[in-house]
Parts: C-alpha cells; structure tokens; sequence
C-alpha cells in the first residue's frame, strides 16, 4: 500500500544548508495564497505601520497585523522540517496550509517551519495538529505563536499577548531606527 497523495507543495530548496533562506509551502502547487497575501495583506500591512510612524503616531492601529499569526515548530535542519510538513500531510490530508521554512539568520542552529493563520480558531487548530506531529520527528521540538510580523511590530509594541487593535508604542526611541528598516524593506519590494 502507498502512502496518501502529497497535497503540499514545498518551493525550491536552495541547495546551501548553512545559510539564511526561506521555502514556501501551500497547499495549492501554484503557491495562490502566498503570492496574493504578499500584495494584498502583507506590503499593505507594513506600508500602513510605515505611514503611521511617518506621521508621528503615539499608538499603532494594526489592522489585519492583528488578525496575522504564525504557529512556527523549532527543530534542528531542513530534513526536520521537510519531515514535519511530510506527516502533517499523513495526519490531516487535505487540509489547506501555507507558511515557510528554512531561517532568517546565516549561522542559526535550528530551523523553523511557520504556518501561517489568519484567525485565533486556525491559529488554536493548527497548533494542535503541530502538537500532534512534532514528537513523531523530534521529540524536544517546541511550538511557539506570534502575532504579525513580529520582528517589525515586538520591539515597538512589546510582547502580542498584550496587543489591542490599537497598541500604544511601547519604545518611541525606536522609531526612526524602524522607519527606515521598513522603508528599505518597502523599497526592496518594488524591486
């Protein structure tokens, strides 16, 4: 007997394990969901945090950065991750994903594997299937949960659990600094 019908596609792998890259992964080969959230949900998102802090704003309204999780599993390499996505397939199939894998930083030890949610209802589901799938590949695997783009919105709100839909700015020292972070990070996207 063979094993269930692979529904999640994985993009190119680059072939460096040691260095900084991502890989997407949906459910629908031609990666819809990803691409159309990149223009219509994500670049809105962060250019609307650009303009308020531009305008001086002393709290963020987040909009749909309030309603954007990530349910990510920490585990050690590539294969890990490949693993996971494989018996997540195994465990729920046909249940529609999409997220990434790899790592954002050059020499990190670990790699993550982010499932994307837009709803604390598919946010709680999916970090149970993730609960549910983490120890058949390691074990000592952790599972955590952020809000939004957390390396753009944490340090200037503070943590999410404490985020309303709109958060005042926790470190106003940090504004500029952010600023022109997230307009090089705009500016690269029209690229």
């Amino acid at each position: 007997m063979t094993g269930p019908e692979w529904h999640i596609y994985i993009g190119r792998i680059p072939f460096a394990e040691r260095s900084n890259f991502w890989v997407s992964f949906e459910s629908d080969n031609k990666l819809t969901k990803t691409k159309s959230n990149i223009y219509n949900r994500c670049l809105p998102c962060i250019t609307n945090l650009y303009e308020q802090l531009k305008h001086g704003c002393s709290s963020i309204t987040l909009g749909t950065a309030y309603d954007c999780w990530k349910i990510t599993a920490v585990l050690k390499g590539i294969e890990e991750c490949q693993s996971l996505l494989h018996e997540f397939e195994i465990r729920f199939p046909g249940k529609y994903v999409y997220g990434k894998f790899g790592s954002g930083q050059a020499n990190a030890k670990t790699r993550v594997v982010i499932f994307h949610a837009e709803s604390i209802e598919e946010r709680d589901w999916l970090e149970s299937a993730l609960a549910e799938c983490l120890p058949v590949v390691d074990k000592k695997a952790d599972i955590r949960i952020s809000r939004a783009c957390e390396v753009l919105y944490a340090e200037l709100l503070g943590d999410w659990r404490n985020w309303q839909p709109e958060t005042p700015i926790k470190d106003p020292a940090i504004v500029d600094k952010l600023s022109e972070r997230i307009k090089a990070i705009l500016n690269m996207s029209v690229m």
